[in-house]
């Protein structure tokens, strides 16, 4: 089955599908896709079904003690010193893999072995009591057709190649009358015939099944790809290209979750671009978005890898570190502060003229001593706020809130 998504191949599938004929026609770029498959199906079915014609084929070897005395010596050395260790090889060497490409053309010679088997024991018997035998061998012959799993190629060939065989047998036969060699080769005609009609039908089985599988794989595919699609724009913020707020909201839960069954610590720091109002009426809305973006690209790189940077509202940024101690959120924080400031944007709204800065507000809380969600953010909040009325771009925490 082809893993990767090319929706290119649905109208083909829907060609080969709605087309008339024996058989769907495969494109091209399935064939070997389903040829593996076909095969692996055909591996995995026929490795106990050979065993179990094996032993039919055997059985008859009793039989042939009362019927047909005179050949059971060279009935038996076919049977059990050549059929059935070459079955025998034939499984063990696929099971460990060792066949490889060459399991179909194995196969054939397995399936062609007990029509050559049966040739020469119709040949080389010369007691009339054979003779029922021989007029039930086109029947054995069309259940091992019908029941082998092979490819295409090899079971024509099989089909073409057994009752040719058997064919020929009966004319050089001591105990068939030549009156019913006619006969008998229709009935073994008739046969393959059913035999190749019954074949075709599961190969059309397969493939319909095959392509059918393909296009639901490939439209899955495409409807996870939209899915994903559709995921990522319900939680990034498409001004900046960070986490919005809802992803904001559903990642908090996470990591306070994990701090909580891991016994960590949660760090949140919430951070806000001074006089951004100043910004925005001296500079218009359009520089101002630009502002937003480049301060969001700029503390996305002074954060952890691990860490979460997203757009609260407005101007308004939060940071959430997981696993972090109040030493690293107090480091991560600074970092971000003087780092926006180093980019030396102009706020010329300002009196006097500055630049754009932060002021962050950040708390640490391990969940598994008590505390809820809200109150990591109530901490967070209140020290934004005090570090705005504490004269802005400053980094603010209660060393309270920083122990664990």
């Amino acid at each position: 089955m082809p893993t990767a998504i090319d929706r290119n191949l649905l109208p083909l599938i829907d060609h080969a599908l709605a087309e008339p004929g024996w058989l769907p026609a495969m494109p091209a770029a399935l064939r070997a896709a389903y040829a593996a498959e076909r095969l692996l199906q055909c591996r995995l079915f026929n490795r106990r079904l050979l065993i179990t014609l094996t032993l039919i084929f055997d059985f008859y070897w009793v039989g042939e003690f009362t019927s047909m005395p005179e050949i059971v010596s060279l009935s038996g050395l076919l049977r059990f010193g050549v059929m059935t260790p070459a079955v025998l090889l034939f499984i063990e060497l696929d099971r460990r893999g060792r066949i490889g490409r060459h399991y179909a053309a194995w196969l054939l010679l397995l399936t062609v072995a007990p029509a050559i088997i049966t040739a020469l024991i119709c040949i080389r018997t010369t007691s009339i009591a054979a003779l029922l035998d021989i007029r039930a061998t086109p029947l054995i012959l069309l259940g091992t057709s019908m029941a082998v799993r092979m490819p295409p190629r090899e079971f024509l060939i099989n089909t073409s190649a057994a009752p040719l065989i058997f064919i020929v047998s009966l004319y050089f036969s001591h105990v068939v009358p030549p009156g019913e060699i006619g006969s008998l080769a229709l009935i073994e005609v008739s046969i393959a015939a059913a035999a190749i009609g019954f074949n075709l039908q599961l190969e059309w089985r397969d493939r319909r099944m095959f392509l059918l599988n393909t296009a639901d794989q490939i439209m899955r595919g495409m409807l996870d790809a939209a899915n994903q699609g559709l995921v990522r724009e319900t939680l990034t913020d498409p001004l900046t290209g960070i986490a919005n707020r809802r992803c904001f909201d559903d990642t908090l839960a996470m990591f306070w979750q994990h701090g909580w069954s891991q016994r960590g610590a949660v760090g949140l720091i919430m951070a806000d671009i001074d006089h951004f109002k100043l910004y925005n009426d001296h500079y218009g809305h359009q520089a101002g978005d630009d502002c937003l973006r480049r301060v969001a690209a700029r503390i996305g790189t002074l954060i952890r890898e691990q860490d979460v940077l997203a757009r609260y509202g407005g101007e308004e940024f939060a940071i959430l570190l997981p696993e972090a101690s109040p030493e690293t959120v107090r480091s991560v924080a600074e970092r971000v502060r003087e780092g926006v400031e180093q980019l030396g944007l102009d706020h010329a709204g300002l009196l006097p003229a500055g630049i754009v800065t932060l002021s962050l507000g950040y708390g640490c809380i391990s969940p598994h001593r008590g505390a809820i969600m809200r109150d990591l953010v109530a901490i967070a909040d209140g020290e934004l706020y005090a570090a705005k009325r504490g004269g802005r771009n400053v980094a603010m925490s209660s060393q309270a809130w920083d122990k664990e």
